[in-house]
């Protein structure tokens, strides 16, 4: 993980508001080179009476959010789809449009680019544990072709997982939401785990590392995920972060 993305969850860890939270935020993915920033969210079963059906956070333009709800894109948009019924994180873009053959959706991401310079990006699904808030971030930048596969390659997979300890961050401060729970307890061996998985290691070299079987590797990963409430491995390492389980 780069050294911006670090240094940005040390102040998002720090901030005491929702608003805080996301403009450390913003400043920390501007550093890697994302442009716009768009977080939003459905709240969760047990949020209070009263509490807004979505929360959206953006630093889109507002000339293309406009053009964007007046030409009915959100029934096109396709990272929108995928972040309510997936877990990886979306590659978006009119190229990425094209080559799954979704014309309206390479339409819109066409004139994403034509209104707003915007080109192509990353959609984060956000799905928590079942019963809590779930969305998704989407991160843009203003690259394509090449240069945008040479920012996924350097970049994706600390992006997505700095995303969600954003995410979980922003819910842990928002006052409609139920308070933070108890830090939950890992053993020594869920922690190494996690901390292994978050330095880049699949779970046969994490078993190699430890001298355990991979099927023991397996139990410990799912074991920390249910004590974290997380649907997911980067879902369970941003909490696992958040709460200061392990180290980044």
């Amino acid at each position: 993980m780069g050294l911006p993305l670090l240094d940005m969850l040390e102040r998002v860890g720090a901030a005491r508001s929702a608003g805080a939270v996301w403009s450390e935020a913003v400043a920390g993915f501007a550093a890697i080179g994302v442009a716009w920033c768009h977080h939003a969210y459905a709240p969760p079963a047990w949020a209070a009476p009263g509490t807004p059906a979505r929360l959206r956070l953006t630093t889109l333009p507002p000339s293309w959010m406009a053009h964007y709800e007046a030409s009915g894109f959100l029934r096109m948009d396709a990272s929108r789809r995928h972040c309510a019924r997936a877990v990886t994180p979306l590659p978006v873009g009119e190229e990425f449009a094209r080559a799954l053959g979704d014309a309206d959706w390479a339409r819109m991401c066409a004139e994403a680019a034509a209104v707003a310079g915007i080109g192509c990006g990353l959609a984060v699904p956000l799905r928590p544990a079942p019963g809590t808030a779930h969305g998704g971030f989407t991160l843009l930048t203003r690259l394509r072709g090449p240069a945008f596969a040479a920012w996924r390659r350097a970049h994706e997979r600390s992006a997505a997982l700095v995303a969600h300890a954003v995410a979980q961050r922003i819910l842990e401060v928002t006052e409609a939401l139920a308070p933070v729970t108890a830090v939950p307890r890992l053993s020594p061996r869920e922690r190494e785990c996690l901390s292994w998985l978050a330095a880049g290691l699949r779970n046969d070299r994490i078993a190699e590392r430890m001298g355990i079987a991979r099927a023991t590797v397996d139990l410990h990963l799912a074991r920390a995920r249910r004590k974290l409430g997380a649907a997911t491995r980067e879902q369970a390492l941003a909490k696992a972060l958040s709460f200061g389980l392990i180290e980044p």
